[in-house]
């Protein structure tokens, strides 16, 4: 029997990894190991120990791995903000298969019509960090049109497209910002 795992536990695994691939598998396994023998007294659910695995396997060159564990994470039921489908999403892309992340996409905005941000973030940050750029846009897009009341929302979401559209092209035009025009 191990004892019972903390959130510190998965920060101390996760920070102290080696950033090769077999570094990173070892905390994908590791954490998978936590994941599936729970224990009384563990304070991080399965679904977090699941996704953070899936995350290390996209590090270790394991995208496949990683989609399984995501949608593992999923079927668990737990919560894992900002909604557990977005890792899935990012797993789907990091196999390939475009189509099918696009689809679980559209799900998953489609069940946050209120303002719900961080997963407009994530999911326009994952499709700008796999160069699907139009994706992005969409994914902000909506996310500004949804969260159009909240001041801090539209900011973060506004910030993290100008990131996006700024790490493609190396630099940021001003011009290129929607509905901004900036004197010259």
């Amino acid at each position: 029997m191990r004892a019972p795992v903390s959130s510190r536990d998965v920060e101390e695994a996760e920070v102290t990894a080696a950033l090769d691939a077999r570094g990173q598998q070892a905390v994908a396994d590791l954490l998978e190991t936590w994941a599936y023998t729970p224990q009384p007294g563990d304070t991080v659910s399965i679904g977090r120990l699941l996704i953070a695995a899936s995350e290390h396997r996209v590090y270790a060159g394991d995208p496949h791995g990683a989609l399984r564990l995501a949608q593992r994470a999923v079927e668990t039921g737990d919560d894992v903000p900002p909604d557990a489908r977005c890792y899935v999403v990012s797993a789907l892309l990091a196999c390939g298969r475009g189509e099918e992340a696009w689809v679980l996409t559209e799900r998953v905005m489609a069940d946050h019509v209120r303002a719900d941000a961080e997963v407009y973030l994530f999911l326009g940050e994952t499709y700008g960090w796999y160069g699907e750029a139009a994706a992005a846009a969409q994914v902000f897009g909506r996310g500004l049109f949804r969260c159009a009341g909240d001041s801090e929302a539209v900011e973060s979401l506004l910030g993290a497209w100008r990131r996006s559209r700024a790490a493609r092209s190396g630099r940021i035009d001003l011009d290129d910002l929607p509905g901004q025009r900036v004197p010259h």
